[in-house]
């Protein structure tokens, strides 16, 4: 496999609506595959005008008054980000196509109206489901691979919980990011809704089944 760069994206939300819920936290960081070692992280909390949901307080115990005292604008939290993103890094996340969705309308709404996301993506979600009968939260994936950092529902942690089962699942295989790169799997017993880009095959998934792997191979 040859070096690339990866950055893996967390945002907290108000909702599951990439259009019309707002971000309330930003977590990322960067890495290098040449040695899986952590180059950069970026965290920010997002000002937002209305109060929070309670059921979004309870489950990310983040406050408005927290948002108020340490959160920064939302056009400044748009334009750190995207220059923190490489512009040849892959994209990656847990569930990532939730977070991309509210990524391209952040950037296209404060930094590039004409944006549109070609980066490579990977979804470390869609791995766990191909190698695992468990259910599959980013907790079950902490569990299951044992690694050091929860799942808080909080974006910094997620994205480092998420790069530490990432890095187990390359110890176990050293191709799975080439393997999986661009495929997103879903249940197939329901039809995929969401973000759609171009250079990525969305297929339907049984957990457990290894059926992604064989379809990128063929």
């Amino acid at each position: 496999m040859k070096q690339q760069i990866i950055a893996i994206i967390d945002f907290e939300t108000t909702g599951f609506k990439g259009r019309e819920d707002d971000i309330i936290e930003i977590g990322a960081l960067l890495f290098s595959t040449s040695n899986f070692e952590i180059i950069d992280t970026y965290q920010t909390f997002i000002k937002r005008d209305q109060p929070l949901p309670q059921k979004i307080i309870e489950i990310t115990h983040i406050t408005d008054g927290m948002l108020q005292t340490q959160g920064i604008p939302r056009v400044d939290a748009a334009q750190q980000l995207f220059q923190f993103i490489p512009e040849e890094a892959v994209i990656c996340g847990y569930n990532v196509m939730f977070d991309l969705s509210f990524y391209e309308t952040l950037i296209k709404k404060y930094v590039k109206s004409e944006y549109h996301i070609n980066n490579d993506i990977l979804d470390v979600l869609t791995i766990f489901r191909d190698l695992s009968t468990t259910s599959h939260k980013l907790s079950d994936a902490v569990d299951y691979y044992q690694v050091t950092t929860p799942n808080t529902h909080r974006a910094l942690d997620d994205v480092i919980a998420t790069f530490e089962v990432l890095k187990k699942m390359h110890t176990e295989n050293a191709h799975i990011i080439d393997t999986y790169k661009n495929i997103i799997g879903y249940p197939p017993f329901r039809t995929y809704f969401g973000l759609k880009l171009p250079h990525v095959k969305y297929l339907p998934q049984r957990s457990g089944m290894k059926d992604l792997m064989l379809v990128s191979k063929l």
